[in-house]
């Protein structure tokens, strides 16, 4: 005989009555075999009397099942008692309606720090300055030195002018071989008003066949070096591997003095040879007796 109050059971006192673990209710309730008929605003469920028959009975009562009327708190079933399987749960069931109090902070007490206060410093006064006295020491130290100076008048020191450094860079080209490198640098120069001049190996092809070579040498100003780049889809490489050698001069008199052979511009001799002395001393023999 199974006693049902008509009230509203928690999971707990459902899990009680069917002789079933807590989570075993729980799963009824997932798999819809058991429902509740509240869900309070917390998650919590609710059951009434008929919930629990509905899962004992899902079928309805069977028919040599009686009620016994009895007192609306404590309404009384008579019936064939059956045996519910109890399903093998683990031990530990879910505890229900758990609350865990968060502790609380422990704060920190604040530590003042005490603020020494700041001593004034003391203020001297400053001694009086005689101006008059020191206007008159500085005049008499101008005057002795304006008259030691008398004797080196005209006597001025030659001034040095500097000479400009060359920049050297090493390139490849995209472009192709060497002719193609140079037709390009004359080309984009003439279009756009550009100085350039050949020297060294490209400069001495320009007066007589020489042996082949791989490195184009040619000055360029300094303002045109982005552009040439640009033009020339040049990338930057080391010397043994290089196209193309850019030498970078703002020198007015490498341009002034170049001329045009074959359609390029070419230091004039005097450079050329100064150019091969200093940058290939093997070539210079060459130079000196094709420049004769």
């Amino acid at each position: 005989m199974i006693k049902l109050e008509n009230k509203l059971y928690s999971s707990t006192e459902v899990a009680e009555v069917l002789g079933v673990s807590l989570r075993s209710v729980y799963r009824y309730l997932e798999e819809g075999k058991l429902d509740a008929e509240v869900k309070t605003a917390t998650g919590r469920h609710r059951f009434t009397r008929q919930n629990i028959l509905d899962f004992l009975y899902p079928t309805g009562l069977p028919e040599d099942e009686k009620i016994i009327e009895g007192p609306a708190t404590e309404p009384t079933l008579v019936s064939t008692p059956k045996k519910v399987a109890r399903p093998v749960e683990e031990a530990v069931a879910i505890a229900e309606e758990e609350v865990i109090k968060p502790k609380e902070e422990e704060v920190a007490p604040k530590i003042e720090e005490k603020v020494k206060p700041v001593e004034k410093e003391e203020v001297k006064e400053e001694e009086p300055v005689d101006w008059l006295a020191k206007f008159r020491e500085a005049a008499k130290k101008f005057e002795e030195k304006a008259s030691e100076e008398v004797t080196g008048l005209g006597a001025s020191e030659p001034e040095v002018e500097e000479k400009e450094e060359s920049k050297i860079l090493y390139y490849r080209s995209r472009l192709g071989g060497l002719k193609d490198i140079a037709q390009n640098i004359d080309k984009t120069s003439k279009n756009s008003g550009l100085d350039y001049a050949f020297t060294l190996n490209a400069g001495l092809s320009l007066y007589r066949p020489i042996n082949p070579f791989s490195t184009l040498h040619v000055y360029i100003r300094s303002k045109d070096k982005d552009f040439f780049e640009r033009i020339l889809a040049l990338t930057s490489s080391d010397e043994s591997s290089a196209q193309l050698c850019m030498i970078i001069s703002d020198d007015e008199a490498v341009y002034s003095g170049s001329e045009e052979l074959h359609g390029l511009r070419v230091v004039d001799k005097k450079r050329l040879v100064e150019d091969i002395g200093k940058m290939d001393e093997n070539l210079l023999k060459d130079a000196e007796s094709i420049l004769k």
